[in-house]
């Protein structure tokens, strides 16, 4: 019987580099959130509708067990 290889405690998550991200820089932008994940994950189809809901869940305590501190992002609109 061959016994599975198992994961490499190393391996990164993106929940990790968000929490890392977020945790380095409260105020980091979703812009900057998603260039840290592509940084990690070239190929993630990670976007600004993902960031946004991570974002959420810190502020909740959902990511880390212990709620985020984290300014609301203000949403430019072009053409205003």
């Amino acid at each position: 019987m061959v016994a599975e290889p198992s994961a490499p405690e190393s391996k990164r998550t993106i929940k990790q580099v968000v929490i890392d991200a977020i945790t380095a820089n409260n105020v980091i932008t979703n812009e900057e959130l998603i260039a840290a994940v592509k940084t990690q994950f070239p190929k993630s189809a990670f976007k600004d509708s993902h960031a946004a809901w991570y974002r959420s869940q810190a502020r909740k305590g959902l990511l880390t067990g212990t709620p985020i501190e984290i300014p609301a992002q203000r949403q430019s609109k072009s053409g205003n």
